[in-house]
């Protein structure tokens, strides 16, 4: 490894990327990125010293910083994604990135985090359709940017703010606007199963096997759990769990020798058989879902979208609720090409920007869990190539002033330097919150 320092640092270009790899790439949090380092650091030749978490937690936003800063190429074939990351506190967070329509079709392959450019990066109390449009024009001018399309989920504001922007700045009146068909689709599911009294019993009854199983020998038998939120994009795991344990209970075996009570087992899981039939139906739509989802992440939006999409559909559609869910998705595709030129493909799927602000969170998550802090610009850390020669730009190019200012400017005080200023100088709080009963 070169361990010649960065200009003005005591550490060299290639440390810090590895540092930001571990927390970016690897999952790991900041002191456990630092504690790493001081592992290795005896087999690396010339590496003496390591940085501190909050070293590298300065580089993270200073990188990032410099991602949200730096000039991007006024091409013609931008789209914008843009979406919400919302947090303990106040504040959502309007996060706009860019990808280019070359990059994204020559790739052949899903996007990754550095195909994109941050475009704007905005906390704000109030999202409204008005904040939402000004954040938009102000891209638009800083960027000088006209983007081929911009893509978001069917959130209100969302909507919303870009008609208002299509309506005050001339020059993108002709955009479109397309949608996510992966929320699209979650939408379509939602409308079939939500008042389905099959679907909710179902779902019922697994909660119930969750707690009866978790603590006995049929415990890898467990469902999975379903999210809170945004649960009709994350069906298939219960879904399949539920094909997978039915089989099972139909041709019990031995596991590792275990022996299984087949009374206990039916006793448990039994009831799977009266949903045998609904399984397969519910099977049939996510494949459906999950066919429509492939083909649009890999050829967009285009005039004859819903034409070849339909050909792909229509052997697994047999049921009424599949053939419902085949006609919805082919109406959205049909609606989301309109007015495309021939020829031209348009980016449908935001996956990767959620996949983006899933990162933030795993590092905001083992960093605070007290709201928004600077740590948003890992977002743009995590776009940036993070080249020898990008680093030294990035950290010539933005002092950590320059952070100290961002974060004051854009997040004022945040939630852990309330509670910071709360609980300080107050006599009655304990010195140790450890010892407060019920935390340890």
């Amino acid at each position: 490894m070169d361990v010649k320092p960065v200009a003005g640092h005591q550490f060299g270009a290639r440390l810090i990327s590895l540092f930001a790899d571990l927390v970016l790439g690897a999952a790991t949090s900041q002191r456990a990125a630092a504690a790493v380092l001081r592992l290795v650091a005896p087999y690396i030749p010339g590496l003496s010293r390591v940085p501190c978490a909050n070293s590298g937690r300065l580089w993270l936003m200073r990188l990032g910083l410099y991602e949200l800063l730096r000039k991007k190429d006024p091409a013609e074939d931008w789209v914008w994604i843009m979406d919400h990351t919302v947090q303990l506190g106040p504040h959502k967070c309007l996060v706009i990135v860019g990808v280019r329509l070359s990059v994204w079709w020559r790739k052949k392959a899903p996007l990754a985090h550095e195909d994109l450019s941050l475009l704007r990066l905005v906390p704000m109390e109030h999202s409204t359709a008005a904040a939402v449009a000004e954040q938009l024009e102000a891209t638009y001018r800083e960027t000088h940017i006209i983007p081929a399309a911009v893509l978001s989920d069917e959130g209100a504001e969302l909507k919303s703010g870009m008609a208002l922007f299509r309506k005050r700045v001339r020059e993108v009146r002709g955009v479109p606007h397309v949608y996510d068909i992966k929320h699209k689709v979650a939408i379509l599911l939602k409308r079939e199963l939500h008042d389905n009294p099959t679907w909710k019993s179902f779902v019922t009854r697994t909660n119930r096997t969750k707690l009866q199983t978790t603590l006995t020998e049929l415990a890898f038998l467990v469902p999975p759990s379903l999210r809170t939120k945004a649960r009709y994009m994350n069906l298939d795991t219960l879904v399949n769990w539920g094909g997978r344990a039915l089989a099972y209970l139909d041709n019990p075996r031995e596991i590792a020798g275990q022996k299984i009570d087949r009374k206990r087992l039916q006793k448990k899981l039994g009831w799977l058989t009266e949903y045998r039939a609904a399984l397969t139906t519910w099977t049939e739509w996510l494949s459906i879902a999950e066919k429509a989802v492939c083909y649009v992440r890999r050829n967009g939006y285009h005039r004859h979208a819903a034409k070849e999409l339909q050909r792909r559909l229509r052997p697994l559609a047999q049921t009424p609720g599949g053939l419902r869910l085949k006609a919805g998705i082919l109406h959205c595709v049909k609606q989301q090409s309109r007015g495309l030129k021939k020829g031209e493909h348009v980016l449908g799927c935001s996956e990767v920007l959620e996949s983006l602000l899933g990162t933030y969170k795993r590092i905001q998550g083992t960093h605070s869990k007290g709201g928004m802090t600077g740590s948003l610009l890992n977002i743009g850390a995590a776009l940036l190539n993070k080249t020898s020669e990008t680093i030294q730009k990035a950290l010539t190019a933005v002092p950590v002033a320059a952070v100290g200012k961002w974060i004051r400017e854009n997040l004022g005080l945040t939630v852990p330097s309330q509670q910071a200023l709360a609980f300080q100088g107050n006599k009655n709080c304990p010195k140790n919150p450890i010892l407060i009963p019920g935390t340890v």
